[in-house]
């Protein structure tokens, strides 16, 4: 006989029947915890259903909730069932009728409403404020389409359900994709007989979401100009984050990069009154909002932005005081946070610095100084970084704030170069940046970057105390602390000011056209957004990846390398040339496999770099490398007859040395049996 669970998941009355007959509980759960009732409720058998409640099943106490999972499955019939026996809170019912129309049971919907259990005047006070804590569950974005059809369906008949149903319908439409939901919005907020409330306050999955503060965070600018002109809107009311409509919008930066999205973020500044609102610990998320605002927004923005979260931005908001030229707020930053920084951004530290070359006058000069000494009594800065700020050499002080084992951004290393003059007059402070290891740094960066092709470029490598045979640095001095690499944030553009109008304008239905239409034209365009993101979030992995890589990059290329050699090596005959120039350069080095430059050119096979070595009168052409090989072996290796020519011609390679294996250079060319190269070997 088939037991009572098998006979539940299949519908079979009879064998229901005869479990119970034997003496079954129809209450009893399997060992997954899944009653009889259950079961056929999950296979939508609605005659097994019927059977286990008349032999005693029941409705509720169900170690998982068998209402829930009729409208989830979407079984009518077994809904209609089940409800007579349902004695669930009010806030299980909500959820009911909530999950019925989001996923598209309208008829199920339909009949819940008829139950009259969620009209006006069945809600208490006390079972709306239990309503509104509990909240609802989030949905996706889609959702908004399911309850547009169940309203827009029945929008000429009364639907007698509480303004909160309607409240969450729009708080749906506000948040659905490019501006979708306008249709809805623009229904639920009619001005003769408004469904929802335009300021209402909803918990969704334990955060708080308003409409406009959604709006705000998709960037929907029609939308938000719908609700921007509502005459009972409150602009100030705050959403997730505890952020107000205002930072919701500039973090989304689509929006403000139209003029549309400017001036409505203009607006929404409006009555936010400075430092009313704490960020909730949600600091991390301002820093896009910062971002945004410096790479697409005006000044006018930058300083509302400082007025709204002065004391809630931590460090993050020091580009912007430095953009609206602020020592006010520098001060204020300084003295708060700045000071008890252990890992501070190196970018932030050079953007200061920034500031102090344009404004050395200014009052936080002193306070960045007491910073600093804080700082390096904590053995958290070089002392290097005191003297240069002490001595106004600004442009100097830039690259102490990044690790040794990084290379700084460009800038920065221009901005070393040029401060190098004037710090030569103080030769106790070279030597200790030459010891300590910035020198080579600089020397590396420099290289990266081809800022050797700049006159100041000579300055560095003529520098008596830099040893241009170093490789590049692969350890982190002990006295700085580990930093992330941030690029400086793009110039901004300061275009004319232009106010635009909003785009108020109500649509009627028949501008959107058919259902049909708006759910292909939304396909399509869901379709098309889909791909753009793709796309760009490639093109934003690529990036990161490159740069998270460049310095992983280096340090496979230089392996030991000093910077004559990694120039040979890299085929960079301009940057040879440069080093070549100084006098001080060792064309004799060796790397950590003793590889000299003119061998790193003949295995690169760049014969204009093998000339220029060979011009070097002291240059030795029988240097061994760890394998026993000179220069000639590496050329023979590689059947590069012209180079070979070139090495045989100075009368200077001495082809009786042997390599490891106790081979010759003619031994190797015999092996390889090219009669050009034993002919070039021979002469």
């Amino acid at each position: 006989m088939m037991d009572i669970y098998e006979a539940a998941r299949q519908g079979s009355v009879n064998d229901i029947e005869s479990a119970v007959e034997e003496g079954c509980d129809v209450n009893t759960p399997d060992e997954n915890e899944k009653t009889p009732l259950w079961l056929a409720v999950k296979g939508g058998h609605v005659d097994a259903c019927r059977i286990l409640i008349a032999r005693g099943a029941r409705v509720e106490g169900q170690p998982s909730s068998v209402i829930d999972l009729a409208v989830q499955e979407g079984h009518i019939e077994i809904v209609k069932l089940l409800w007579p026996g349902l004695y669930c809170t009010v806030e299980r019912q909500h959820r009911h009728l909530e999950t019925a129309i989001s996923l598209g049971f309208h008829e199920i919907a339909d009949f819940l409403a008829g139950t009259q259990a969620f009209n006006y005047q069945h809600f208490q006070t006390s079972d709306l404020e239990m309503l509104k804590e509990d909240g609802f569950s989030r949905r996706e974005v889609a959702a908004f389409q399911q309850w547009e059809r169940f309203i827009f369906v029945r929008r000429y008949e009364e639907l007698r359900l509480h303004q909160i149903f309607f409240d969450y319908a729009l708080l749906l439409a506000t948040k659905a994709d490019r501006n979708t939901g306008l249709r809805l919005v623009n229904l639920l907020l009619r001005s003769d007989k408004p469904l929802a409330d335009a300021n209402c306050v909803i918990k969704i999955d334990g955060e708080i979401e308003t409409p406009l503060t959604n709006a705000a965070m998709k960037g929907n600018l029609e939308i938000l100009a719908i609700l921007i002109e509502h005459p009972e809107i409150k602009l100030t009311m705050c959403g997730k984050y505890n952020w107000p409509a205002f930072l919701h919008l500039l973090a989304c930066p689509d929006s403000i990069a139209s003029e549309q999205g400017r001036a409505i973020a203009r607006i929404l500044s409006q009555g936010i009154l400075p430092d009313s609102f704490l960020i909730d610990g949600k600091e991390a998320h301002l820093e896009t909002v910062f971002r945004n605002v410096l790479r697409r927004g005006d000044d006018g923005l930058v300083k509302q932005v400082i007025d709204l979260v002065h004391g809630a931005g931590g460090l993050s908001i020091l580009p912007l005081l430095i953009r609206a030229n602020d020592p006010h707020g520098l001060r204020w930053i300084l003295n708060n946070d700045i000071a008890r920084a252990c890992k501070p951004p190196p970018i932030l530290w050079v953007l200061l610095c920034n500031f102090f070359q344009h404004n050395p006058t200014s009052e936080a000069l002193s306070l960045f100084i007491r910073v600093a000494v804080f700082l390096i009594e904590k053995a958290i800065w070089d002392r290097m970084v005191l003297v240069c700020l002490n001595s106004r050499n600004f442009c100097f002080v830039k690259q102490f704030f990044y690790p040794l084992d990084e290379l700084p951004p460009r800038e920065v290393t221009e901005e070393t170069l040029k401060g190098l003059s004037q710090l030569s007059i103080d030769q106790p402070l070279i030597r200790d940046w030459v010891g300590k290891g910035f020198a080579n740094a600089a020397l590396w960066s420099a290289v990266q970057f081809g800022i050797w092709k700049r006159p100041t470029f000579e300055c560095l490598i003529s520098c008596p105390d830099i040893d241009l045979d170093e490789p590049f640095p692969c350890t982190t001095s002990s006295n700085r602390g580990e930093t992330n690499i941030i690029l400086p944030p793009s110039p901004i553009p300061t275009g004319e000011k232009r106010k635009l109008p909003l785009a108020g304008r109500s649509l009627g239905i028949h501008e959107l056209g058919t259902p049909q239409n708006h759910a292909l034209q939304d396909y399509q365009m869901q379709l098309m957004l889909l791909d753009q993101q793709n796309k760009k979030r490639l093109m934003m992995a690529r990036k990161e990846q490159t740069e998270m890589s460049a310095v992983k990059r280096l340090r496979a290329e230089t392996a030991g390398k000093n910077p004559l050699a990694w120039a040979a090596a890299n085929r960079n005959a301009r940057l040879v040339e440069a080093l070549l120039r100084s006098s001080r350069v060792n064309v004799n080095s060796q790397d950590a496999y003793k590889r000299t430059p003119l061998m790193h050119a003949i295995i690169a096979n760049d014969r204009q770099i093998v000339e220029e070595l060979l011009k070097i009168g002291y240059i030795d052409l029988n240097l061994q490398d760890n394998d026993g090989r000179t220069a000639v072996f590496h050329a023979i290796q590689r059947g590069e007859l012209h180079i070979i020519q070139l090495l045989i011609r100075t009368g200077r390679v001495d082809l009786s040395i042997r390599d490891c294996n106790g081979e010759t250079a003619q031994d190797i060319a015999n092996k390889w049996g090219r009669p050009d190269v034993i002919a070039a070997l021979a002469t």
